[in-house]
């Protein structure tokens, strides 16, 4: 197939770049021409995190710049849209991006990556997109995108998505990542990692744990001599709320490899990251923390590109056990924390010291560790590896257009 994605938010650095980075991989890889068109309209704080291949920026708020898209698209077999434009983009580039929804021709797919309503909401033309989509895909069936879907759609509820006489379906879908490759390029001898280090990554959302994170460190990891640093945060409307939760190092503003890493000392906070550095810098510790949490109805199968990443660089994953409770496996079908050999430490809100105890126990014992990381890579490999996850995606798209 021959395949147009449209990027509306541009790029951003975040999970949905990171997705059409993997995407346009597999493509590739499979002999799906593709060309990407995202808008240059709005700069993003972390849009150099990821290298996003065959892509065409362009102001969506000039007509002719438009037109050049709606054209491309029209070339294609399939438009596939990752992100709209945000509510904060200039009004002209919303206007012409309805336009284009309109004077595109090929069936349209719509990624949906968001999972709370408060995050649809900052979604401008959604509802156009919705009501324009041939297919539509969403995190969980069951989350607010769901919902909101059933209102804006002729016929109400749910139910007509699923009935065989609907043109349109929603669909889950998981956001897949070529663990072998990234293997290849990270993964450390096990004599080489640091088994003091810990890294826990994310933004300055508190839904990404950073809380729990500060609180381990602080009563678990600082006092037993391990060193912990954070990477990600940014100097958003959060961050004044961030500075409140604990003592740290702000180093938000300077570069990690210029900073001597100490023990005994509070945690180490820095900013946003480009990936690839970020994550040579995390293949070389012994332990890391993606601490996020979702509820249930928004989770379904998927976890998180930072999940997939700590498994693939060869760290022991450090992840929420409330997660875990919540997320089923792609190929065992049940829930992660009760599937045999993940190789995962879960991190428990309210009994910290057993991942204390597992952490001590791992830090003393290097081939146990290589084991555990070991494993964790097997285990989440199975789950969410792009040789399934973009396979799966894509059948479901030419089944249903």
């Amino acid at each position: 197939m021959k395949v147009a994605i449209i990027m509306g938010r541009g790029i951003e650095g975040c999970g949905v770049t990171k997705f059409t980075v993997e995407q346009t991989k597999w493509l590739s890889k499979n002999n799906h021409d593709h060309v990407v068109f995202s808008s240059r309209d709005k700069s993003w704080t972390r849009k150099n995190a990821h290298d996003v291949s065959n892509v065409v920026q362009l102001k969506f708020a000039k007509q002719e710049e438009m037109n050049k898209m709606i054209e491309g698209c029209n070339k294609a077999d399939v438009v596939i849209i990752n992100s709209l434009p945000s509510l904060s983009h200039p009004e002209e580039a919303i206007k012409q991006f309805n336009r284009a929804l309109e004077e595109i021709a090929k069936p349209i797919v719509l990624i949906q990556h968001d999972h709370s309503a408060l995050s649809i909401k900052r979604n401008a033309c959604i509802e156009e997109a919705v009501k324009r989509a041939n297919v539509i895909f969403g995190h969980s069936r069951g989350n607010d995108f769901a919902k909101y879907v059933s209102e804006v759609t002729e016929g109400g509820g749910l139910a007509g998505f699923f009935d065989e006489d609907n043109s349109k379906t929603i669909l889950n879908f998981q956001p897949g990542m070529d663990f072998d490759s990234v293997r290849a390029k990270y993964w450390l001898d096990i004599n080489q990692t640091k088994p003091y280090m810990h890294k826990w990554i994310g933004r300055t959302t508190s839904w990404k744990g950073y809380v729990q994170m500060f609180k381990f460190h602080n009563e678990y990891l600082r006092p037993g001599g391990f060193i912990t640093t954070f990477e990600g945060i940014e100097k958003s409307p959060a961050y004044l709320d961030f500075r409140k939760l604990s003592e740290f190092h702000g180093m938000i503003d300077t570069h990690i490899n210029t900073v001597n890493l100490e023990k005994d000392q509070p945690a180490y906070v820095f900013g946003p990251y480009v990936n690839e550095q970020m994550l040579y810098r995390m293949s070389a510790c012994g332990f890391g923390y993606q601490l996020s949490i979702l509820d249930e109805r928004f989770i379904e199968r998927s976890i998180e590109y930072t999940h997939c990443e700590l498994a693939a660089v060869g760290v022991v994953p450090v992840f929420r056990k409330l997660y875990g409770e919540r997320c089923t496996h792609r190929k065992f079908g049940d829930k992660l924390i009760d599937c045999k050999n993940t190789g995962t430490i879960w991190l428990d809100d309210n009994d910290m010291q057993s991942a204390y105890d597992l952490v001590t126990a791992l830090s003393k014992d290097a081939g146990m560790r290589d084991e555990y990381r070991e494993m964790a890579f097997e285990f989440y490999k199975a789950h969410q590896d792009s040789e399934y996850t973009f396979a799966e995606l894509m059948k479901k798209i030419e089944d249903n257009i």
